[in-house]
């Protein structure tokens, strides 16, 4: 349910984790007994959704600086893994690893593919700052043996395309 609520929004600005939640507290208790899982899990979604949905319509107009929630990315998509991506793994648990400004910063603008601008406003520091922690953030991951051009382009990259055409059928 997170990612498919992470991927919905894309805007790490959302709690996903508590409005996921905030949408079992207020969904399972209503659940009637003998609820299918199928059908569970579709009433949860809708409440996410509609959660989200709210929680993302106020942070449109806001400007400034504001907390983000980075769900970590082996969590997001540690169960997509197959022989032929599964080299990624442990490149995404060093990212997961990093110190938390340097994290945010590099999962903003490699992963989700945001300005240094952008990022820098929602951090609530400088453009030149954010520039030296993504800076630090890549020597740091090269340091642990991530390939960080690799990880760009063979998965952060990819998985940005992949939720723009799900976002946008054709």
């Amino acid at each position: 349910m997170r990612l498919d609520t992470f991927e919905t929004y894309d805007d790490p600005r959302c709690n996903i984790t508590a409005v996921t939640q905030e949408a079992f507290a207020r969904t399972l208790p209503r659940l009637p007994a003998g609820t299918g899982v199928g059908e569970a899990y579709e009433r949860l979604m809708d409440m996410t959704m509609q959660l989200a949905a709210d929680d993302v319509q106020g942070l449109r107009d806001r400007r400034g600086p504001c907390e983000v929630h980075l769900i970590p990315l082996v969590s997001l998509y540690g169960f997509r893994f197959g022989e032929l991506d599964d080299e990624f793994r442990p490149w995404l648990v060093q990212v997961d690893a990093l110190p938390k400004k340097r994290r945010a910063v590099y999962r903003l603008i490699a992963s989700l593919g945001w300005t240094n601008a952008r990022t820098a406003e929602v951090l609530g520091c400088s453009e030149g700052w954010t520039s030296k922690l993504m800076k630090q953030a890549k020597d740091d991951l090269t340091t642990a043996g991530v390939s960080v051009e690799e990880l760009q382009k063979g998965f952060f990259d990819v998985e940005t395309d992949r939720r723009k055409e799900k976002a946008c059928p054709m």
